[in-house]
């Protein structure tokens, strides 16, 4: 019955506030045929992460790039299970993301939930669970929502896998982390994620799916991951939208 109620609604939401009217990456006109609300053009320019990827994390890699993992995760361990990516995270795909989270354009979150079903659904990935990243009380009143939970939220109805946001608390407000280096990361992030105690009953034993809009060294995954396995949970695996180039670390590019 839920089910139907939520196709019902967004049958006439759709046919109130039609979402493929333009192109949510260059604004150009288009029809209702075309996949995610991306024209032809934009479309082709995306970094789709359909060819080799980490086998741990998930980032897309180059053709030429040897290695079965990135330079990453080849430097550190994960403590979840795998990961995985829908793109690479390029002009076109920031553009969209920058919208979606600073621009007031929560609605995209129905397209681009769809690209994490339509990469997910394909992998026989089971799961008991999907998880939201949780955002900052100070950020999420900011944005006016939590850009994590809204794409799972869509994940949610297209899989038919329950998600929960309430079961992985942030306990504090972390600096910008695109500024700082892997070990700034990983310090700042130190005991910035807890389990609610409603949470602690309802993952013990099972097995989650960490989603986030964007990968890149994986020390938020990794926070997040380390909270809820010490919580209880079974194996933890994480999907994003976006995730970073195979960047080489500097102490390598020193050596060649």
């Amino acid at each position: 019955m839920k089910k139907l109620l939520a196709k019902a609604a967004e049958t006439i939401s759709e046919a109130v506030f039609p979402s493929n009217i333009y192109c949510i990456c260059c604004g150009s006109l288009i029809d209702g045929s075309r996949v995610y609300s991306l024209c032809d053009e934009c479309i082709r320019k995306f970094h789709w992460a359909s060819g080799r990827t980490c086998e741990k994390c998930g980032k897309a890699l180059p053709d030429a790039y040897r290695g079965k993992l990135c330079y990453d995760c080849m430097d550190r361990a994960h403590y979840f299970t795998k990961g995985y990516s829908c793109l690479a995270y390029g002009l076109h795909e920031r553009a969209v993301l920058l919208d979606y989270k600073y621009n007031g354009k929560g609605y995209l979150a129905k397209k681009l939930g769809d690209m994490l079903y339509d990469r997910i659904s394909c992998e026989g990935l089971q799961v008991d669970l999907i998880i939201p990243v949780p955002l900052g009380a100070g950020r999420k009143l900011q944005r006016g929502y939590n850009q994590a939970a809204l794409l799972v939220r869509r994940l949610s109805a297209r899989w038919g896998v329950p998600w929960d946001g309430a079961v992985l608390l942030r306990k504090k407000e972390t600096p910008r982390l695109r500024s700082l280096n892997p070990s700034e990361r990983e310090m700042a992030l130190f005991g910035a994620f807890a389990v609610s105690e409603r949470g602690s009953c309802k993952i013990k034993g099972k097995r989650l799916l960490l989603v986030d809009d964007i990968y890149t060294t994986g020390a938020t995954a990794d926070a997040c991951s380390k909270a809820l396995l010490y919580a209880g949970a079974n194996q933890v695996y994480f999907l994003s939208l976006a995730s970073g180039g195979n960047r080489k670390p500097k102490d390598l590019e020193c050596r060649n």
